[in-house]
């Protein structure tokens, strides 16, 4: 392997650096502390005055930003009618591919346009390979690159860009070098619908900075439990459901406090339901805190509960960072039987599974939880391990570096 094998590697994302895709950015962290190149392509920037500095490096040195999408389209366009030859030709390879409505082959258009208008830049960098984050929009935009340049790309798949958008799933893995993908059950779906190409198709787990992780104190003896969600208020997080399991475990006359951080849309209705309820007092929805803050939240709570589902559009989550988080503080965690989830909280090892929305399932997990406390140290300690064994970014990016680096090689 040479010195570098990331100095011809540019990362394409949107915005950048994405306050919530810090799965990603620690995998940047880590390669920039081994000496290793990062370089980025990114739609916009986004305010950076949390951004870890090694990330904040990559921001300010090695990243090439599109500007305002009113400048760049038409500019792409006039671009690409400049070297027509191939924009023309690539156009309609575009419009002919089998997108999943008129809508898909329209945003498709607009990610040749944003091809053309950074294609020079892109070039003239020394890029040999590109490698998108998410299986959406990203990955055509390095599809389109690819057609305009000849550069080869490869992409790491997330589970929003697969379940939720899924456009052109098979032709970007036929046409890509290698596919990463975080979980199982996003691999073996990728393979099934691409059986021709399963090859390219790689498991690589995100992993956690053990050593940022704050001391794993032991689980609080308290009268009051508290138990802890985390994520953005959407359908797909199930917070509607743990809600009204919340209620039932309270109507059993069991003490317990329930605070569920992050903000979104259903934060109306779930301020709404926990009225409705009568649990203003039992659960809470103070929005966003500070990555300290969480990391004190996990502190004090007894278990994380997941219980996400799949919403009326098909989006599921995979592996959710904070259950990976919550694991690396010894804590255990409540799941549903879903996507990735059955992954890593292992029934009786390092939490409790139950059915997507199920209440009662829910009510009662996490009633074992508030009358067994040594139950929930055990289980914590079982998460731990997993989490050192298997999600350590120290370990798990050796494997992406190395299939990085086959990539660029062909």
């Amino acid at each position: 392997m040479r010195v570098d094998p990331l100095r011809d590697v540019r990362f394409l994302m949107w915005g950048f650096p994405e306050t919530t895709q810090t799965f990603i950015h620690r995998e940047m962290i880590e390669m920039r502390r081994r000496g290793l190149s990062v370089s980025v392509l990114a739609g916009h920037a986004l305010p950076s005055n949390r951004a870890h500095p090694l990330l904040e490096e990559v921001r300010q040195r090695s990243t090439i930003y599109l500007s305002q999408p009113w400048l760049w389209v038409p500019r792409g366009v006039f671009r690409g009618m400049k070297n027509r030859g191939r924009f023309l030709a690539a156009l309609p390879w575009a419009l002919s591919l089998p997108h999943k409505s008129a809508m898909h082959r329209a945003r498709f258009v607009v990610m040749l346009a944003a091809a053309a208008d950074c294609l020079d830049e892109v070039v003239s960098s020394g890029t040999r390979y590109l490698h998108a984050h998410f299986a959406s929009y990203h990955t055509e935009w390095a599809m389109c690159l690819s057609r305009l340049s000849g550069l080869p790309y490869g992409a790491t798949f997330h589970a929003v860009g697969i379940w939720k958008d899924g456009n052109l799933l098979r032709e970007k893995i036929a046409s890509a070098r290698v596919i990463m993908s975080c979980t199982r059950y996003n691999v073996d779906f990728l393979k099934k619908i691409a059986p021709e190409h399963a090859h390219k198709v790689h498991l690589v787990h995100h992993g956690l900075d053990l050593e940022s992780v704050p001391d794993t104190l032991e689980i609080p003896v308290t009268d009051v439990p508290r138990f802890l969600a985390i994520g953005r208020l959407i359908p797909k997080k199930g917070f509607d459901h743990l809600i009204e399991a919340t209620a039932r475990l309270r109507n059993h006359k069991h003490k317990l406090r329930l605070t569920i951080l992050g903000d979104g849309p259903q934060r109306q209705n779930l301020e709404k339901q926990v009225a409705r309820h009568n649990l203003e007092d039992t659960v809470s929805l103070p929005g966003e805190v500070s990555n300290e803050e969480v990391w004190q939240e996990l502190a004090a709570s007894r278990a994380l509960v997941a219980p996400s589902i799949r919403d009326a559009e098909g989006n599921i989550d995979g592996i959710p960072n904070v259950i990976l988080e919550a694991m690396a503080m010894k804590r255990p965690v409540v799941g549903s039987t879903l996507s990735g989830i059955p992954e890593v909280v292992l029934p009786g090892e390092t939490g409790v599974l139950v059915e997507p929305g199920d209440e009662q399932g829910l009510a009662e997990a996490m009633e074992r939880l508030v009358v067994d406390r040594e139950h929930a140290v055990r289980l914590g300690s079982g998460g731990r391990g997993l989490i050192e064994e298997q999600f350590d970014v120290r370990k798990n990016i050796d494997q992406q570096i190395e299939l990085l680096a086959a990539a660029v090689e062909g």
